[in-house]
């Protein structure tokens, strides 16, 4: 599977793709849901594309304790590269769909192409532009951390879905309750407490993981 609809690739022709991955000599893997894919140390020289399935980005405590990180849908992208300075050996990528990876060398991507060729000048803008997304995404996740109670944090978090999802669509939370409260860095059965009292009060609908914001949180009943 050739990844052009992926950020990495964007602008460049299926043909154009086609070569590069030649050049690039990308490795690509197949595993189960709730396997281990790899630990951020052990990616620090790759990149790594999901082209089917979806993984988590997930750090584990002294304790054991599970945080989620980050959610990596289908075309998305992960590896040390562009993690911020995360902590690499507590990270770990965990494939929560069926996963299909290529893994592509951040030297074959950063490498001085000998033609000079626009399509890998390409790659490396894109490259950058990726960066700066996932610094806005860290940026969010802060965000949403920094309010104190679970239905700020739980708001915060939906509002922010909210506004990405295109006009006319649904928006929809990309895990399950128990995978929501690892990310949210909460208790899960006070998260679906808030999430009821957040229905029962009108001010959203949740239809599984989709939901819709009914009136305005902030104000009064």
């Amino acid at each position: 599977m050739i990844p052009e609809e992926n950020i990495l690739f964007k602008g460049i022709n299926k043909t154009d793709c086609e070569n590069m991955m030649k050049c690039f000599n990308p490795d690509i893997k197949r595993y189960k849901a709730g396997s281990r894919i790899v630990t951020l140390s052990e990616c620090s020289e790759n990149i790594g594309i999901v082209l089917r399935g979806s993984a988590i980005m997930v750090r584990y405590d002294i304790n054991g304790v599970r945080t989620i990180i980050e959610n990596i849908e289908t075309q998305g992208i992960f590896g040390e590269l562009i993690s911020h300075g995360l902590k690499r050996d507590s990270i770990e990528i965990v494939c929560e769909k069926d996963c299909e990876i290529m893994f592509v060398r951040k030297s074959e991507i950063l490498k001085r192409c000998e033609n000079a060729c626009r399509c890998h000048s390409m790659v490396v803008e894109n490259l950058l532009e990726l960066m700066s997304e996932k610094a806005q995404t860290l940026s969010e996740r802060i965000e949403v951390l920094s309010q104190r109670s679970i239905r700020e944090r739980l708001i915060s978090y939906l509002q922010i879905i909210s506004d990405k999802t295109p006009e006319g669509v649904t928006p929809q939370i990309p895990f399950s309750t128990t995978a929501l409260s690892d990310y949210l860095c909460v208790n899960r059965s006070a998260l679906q407490r808030e999430m009821t009292k957040l229905k029962s009060s009108g001010v959203l609908a949740f239809s599984k993981r989709k939901f819709k914001f009914l009136r305005n949180p902030d104000e009064e009943n």
